[in-house]
């Protein structure tokens, strides 16, 4: 046990020089499960033992501590394990066709190995061993390379403030338009996007990278919207389409309840189990197509409640796709 708590002020050491936020006595207590005492006693142990501790100033009325030392580099030893994790992360990043934040994660590796502590013949081996038994499940859905160069110069424009122009196909229609916009940030899913907003709409949105060409940083500078908030605007969509969000109310049978209770169908979801053995999902996401889509997937196990015009939705979409695929001698 005392080893374990050792452990646990030395996981906290790395976490408080990482962190550029800073880290609260709450996310202590909740990341550690222990009492606010015991937290109080951890800060202070770590404070001890690596040096004085500096506060980070921010808007939540809570103090927040950050390390600045030398001594922990000495104690770090980057694992198999980890290894192993980052060279997963980078072929799934490789699946999805974002070869350049792959190659960066590939990149990393290859300095960790290269450090003390790391690099050795045995570990070596045991990460060859390791990355011959653990893979990628091969998962239908786009693939669809994205330019280095346009993210190296998004990114650009993103952290100077600048606008950008490029031409952009339409995905629905194949309209080719030039469009010049103020970039926001980026959003990686099956497909990654760019958050951007033009002088027609107020309000950001999102831009296929594989649909833009010709891209071009501009000098002219924009003023960025200090209330935005990048992940509150992606958690308003099921998937990546932004619709105004609906409050979605979703029924799994005993038979689906299982595998349904432990699926992220939504960052904000809630999820209730009954005694009957059913499982009922909420969460509050635009984007009603693609959450049909996903839940033709659990077929009849899947019943939804709320809102009516998803019920209705989805209705359409699945007669649609049975005529569809009926037989010719029965049309």
């Amino acid at each position: 046990m005392r080893y374990e708590r050792l452990k646990d002020i030395i996981d906290l050491a790395v976490r408080l020089q990482g962190s550029r936020a800073g880290v609260t006595l709450d996310e202590i207590q909740s990341d550690l499960s222990v009492s606010r005492r015991t937290a109080e006693r951890m800060r202070d142990a770590v404070e001890w033992a690596f040096g004085p501790l500096e506060t980070v100033p921010s808007d939540d009325n809570r103090l927040h501590w950050r390390l600045r030392s030398k001594a922990l580099r000495c104690l770090l030893q980057i694992t198999v394990a980890e290894q192993s994790a980052l060279a997963t992360a980078a072929a799934a990043l490789e699946r999805t066709g974002l070869q350049e934040q792959a190659t960066k994660l590939k990149g990393i590796g290859a300095k960790l190995r290269a450090v003390r502590n790391v690099a050795s013949a045995h570990q070596d081996s045991d990460l060859e061993a390791l990355m011959r038994v653990e893979g990628l499940a091969m998962r239908p859905g786009p693939r669809q390379p994205v330019d280095a160069g346009l993210i190296e110069l998004l990114r650009e424009a993103i952290l100077t403030g600048r606008e950008v122009e490029f031409r952009y196909c339409a995905r629905t229609t194949g309209r080719v338009s030039r469009q010049r916009l103020e970039p926001y940030g980026l959003i990686y899913g099956n497909r990654a996007f760019l958050v951007a907003r033009n002088d027609w709409n107020d309000e950001p949105r999102l831009w296929r990278l594989s649909g833009m060409s010709d891209a071009t940083l501009l000098p002219e500078r924009f003023d960025r919207d200090p209330a935005f908030d990048l992940q509150r605007f992606a958690r308003r969509s099921f998937g990546t389409f932004q619709e105004e969000p609906v409050r979605v109310v979703l029924s799994f049978d005993k038979n689906a309840a299982p595998d349904a209770s432990l699926f992220l169908f939504h960052p904000c979801q809630t999820s209730e189990m009954h005694e009957d053995g059913t499982v009922t999902v909420c969460f509050e996401a635009g984007g009603l197509d693609e959450i049909c889509w996903h839940l033709v997937t659990w077929g009849k196990t899947v019943t939804v409640e709320e809102p009516l015009r998803l019920r209705r939705r989805l209705a359409e979409m699945c007669a649609a796709l049975a005529e569809h695929h009926r037989p010719h001698e029965l049309r």
